[in-house]
C-alpha cells in the first residue's frame, strides 16, 4: 500500500484506539511535509541568528519521550498528584547539576521560557508599583523584558538605563550617576545585542551603593560562563536568568532561575501559577541532561570555537570594509553596521535571499544617535563544522553583500557558493 493510500485508509478509520497509536506521517502528512520542507531549507541555509543553536538529538529524543504527557504540579515534595517519584527525582537533578555549576543557592528549572522567567522574577522581588528600575539600555545591547516601555516589564515602574561609552564599553559612570539619582530597587543588565563581556563585577558594586537588588540575564553568555570563558556573576547576583537554548545549546524549551535563597519561594511562587502552568516533564528531563552534558571537555571546546568562529567573521566584514558596533566581539555575537541605504526589512530579505539568516537590529552610532545594524550569531554555525578559515570567508562575503546595497543585482556565482557551503557543513542533529 503506498502513503497515500495508508494515509487514507487512516483518515476513514473510525476506531479512536488508531488515532493514538498512529505514527507522523498517518496523522499529520501534510505538516510532515512543511516540516521536511523546513528541514531542507535549513539545512541549505546559514543560520546566523544569536539566539539560535541546533539542539544534541539525545536532547531531542528525551523531549519526544512519554514524559511529554506529563506535567506535574507544583515542585519535587510537594506535588499536587500522585506517582511522581521518578518525576521529583528528575526535577532534582536539573536543580542541583544547576546550582554546582552556576554557583546558586536557589534554582527553578520550570519557567517556559527566559522572557517568562523576567517578568516572574520582576513581579517577586520588586513592589507591584512604583517600583524604580535601572537597566542595560535596549538600543546599547540590552532585552526588551529588561523594562522597556512597549514591554509588561516596564509596566507601572519607573525605568531609567544606561549606555555605552564612545569606545563601546558598558559606561559604569552613567550608570553610577543615574543611581545615585533615581535609587533604584534593582539594577538590571545582561547583553542580548551586545557582543562585549558584561562587566557584571563593577555594576554589582553600584547596586550595592545605593542598596539595589542585582538581576543578570545570561542568557546569550551562559554556555561561556559555564565553561568559564566569561566571569560567572551568579554567585553575587541576588537574581540570575539564562534561556535554555543559545550558548547552553538546549531545546529551545525554556529557562533556568537562580536566587538567593531567600527569593526562592516568591520566584517559584511567580512563575508557576502566576504566569504559566506546571512545565512539561520532558522539558525538565532534558534540562537535567543538558546541565551534565555541558560539564563535558567536548562542550568546552565548542565554546571555545564557537568564540573564534566569531571573532574570524568580524574579522572577515572588517577586511570587506564593514564597520562592527565596539569593534568587535567577546563572545558568539556579531553587530555589524549596514550603512543607512539599507532598511531594516531590506537586510533579513536580502541577506536571507542569500541564505543568510539573522536580525536587522538598530544599535549606538558614534554620537549616540540609532544607526541601522545586523545581529550575526556564530554558534549553529560552529555547531555544523564551521573553522575559523570558513567563518572568515563568510565575513568577506557577507561584506560584498552588504557595500553593494539593497538594490545591487545577486551574483549567481556567490548564490552557489553561499549555497554549498551550508550544504558542505550538514547538521548534526538533523538524525532520524
Amino acid at each position: 500500500m503506498s502513503v497515500s493510500t495508508a494515509v487514507q485508509a487512516y483518515s476513514n478509520d473510525a476506531n479512536w484506539p488508531h488515532l493514538f497509536g498512529a505514527d507522523a506521517q498517518q496523522i499529520g502528512a501534510d505538516v510532515v511535509a512543511l516540516i521536511d520542507q523546513d528541514r531542507k531549507r535549513e539545512t541549505s541555509s546559514l543560520n546566523m541568528i544569536a539566539s539560535a543553536s541546533y539542539a544534541p538529538l539525545g536532547l531531542r529524543q528525551i523531549e519526544g519521550t512519554h514524559l511529554v504527557n506529563r506535567a506535574p504540579m507544583g515542585l519535587p515534595g510537594r506535588r499536587s498528584v500522585a506517582n511522581c517519584e521518578e518525576l521529583d527525582a528528575i526535577e532534582n537533578l536539573a536543580i542541583n547539576r544547576a546550582k554546582a555549576i552556576f554557583g546558586a543557592e536557589y534554582v527553578n528549572v520550570q519557567a517556559l521560557s527566559s522572557t517568562i522567567a523576567n517578568v516572574a522574577v520582576l513581579r517577586a522581588i520588586l513592589p507591584a508599583d512604583g517600583a524604580r528600575l535601572l537597566t542595560f539600555d535596549e538600543l546599547a545591547g540590552g532585552h526588551v523584558s529588561h523594562g522597556a516601555i512597549r514591554h509588561i516589564t516596564g509596566a507601572n515602574r519607573e525605568v531609567v538605563s544606561f549606555g555605552v561609552t564612545a569606545t563601546g564599553a558598558v559606561d559604569l559612570d552613567q550608570a553610577r550617576d543615574l543611581a545615585r539619582k533615581v535609587m533604584p530597587q534593582v539594577l538590571l543588565a545582561g547583553p542580548s545585542s551586545y557582543p562585549r563581556e558584561i562587566d557584571f563585577a563593577g555594576l554589582k558594586t553600584i547596586a550595592d551603593e545605593v542598596g539595589a537588588l542585582f538581576f543578570t540575564d545570561i542568557a546569550h553568555v551562559s554556555g561561556l560562563i559555564a565553561v568559564g570563558l566569561h566571569a560567572n556573576p551568579v554567585p553575587f547576583s541576588d537574581v540570575s536568568t539564562t534561556s535554555t537554548q543559545k550558548t547552553l545549546c538546549g531545546p529551545r524549551n525554556g529557562a533556568f532561575v537562580f536566587a538567593r535563597e531567600r527569593f526562592g519561594a516568591a520566584i517559584d511562587a511567580a512563575v508557576y501559577p502566576g504566569l504559566q502552568g506546571p512545565a512539561a516533564s520532558n522539558m525538565i528531563a532534558a534540562r537535567a541532561v543538558q546541565m551534565e552534558m555541558i560539564t563535558r571537555p567536548a562542550f568546552a571546546r565548542l565554546m571555545r570555537e564557537v568564540v573564534a568562529n566569531a571573532k574570524a567573521f568580524g574579522a572577515g566584514l572588517e577586511a570587506g570594509g564593514i564597520e562592527l558596533y565596539t569593534g568587535g566581539t567577546d563572545s558568539h555575537m556579531i553587530m555589524a553596521y549596514t550603512g543607512e541605504n539599507w532598511t531594516q526589512s531590506e537586510l533579513v530579505a536580502g541577506l536571507g535571499a542569500h541564505g543568510v539568516i539573522g536580525n536587522a537590529m538598530r544599535a549606538p552610532g558614534r554620537a549616540g544617535e540609532p544607526r541601522t545594524a545586523f545581529r550575526f550569531g556564530s554558534i549553529a554555525l560552529t555547531i555544523r563544522g564551521f573553522d575559523i578559515a570558513d567563518s572568515t570567508n563568510l565575513g568577506r562575503e557577507v561584506a560584498d553583500i552588504l557595500r553593494a546595497g539593497p538594490t545591487a543585482q545577486a551574483d549567481p556565482a556567490r548564490l552557489r557558493r553561499l549555497k554549498d557551503l551550508a550544504i558542505a557543513h550538514p547538521i548534526p542533529s538533523f538524525v532520524d
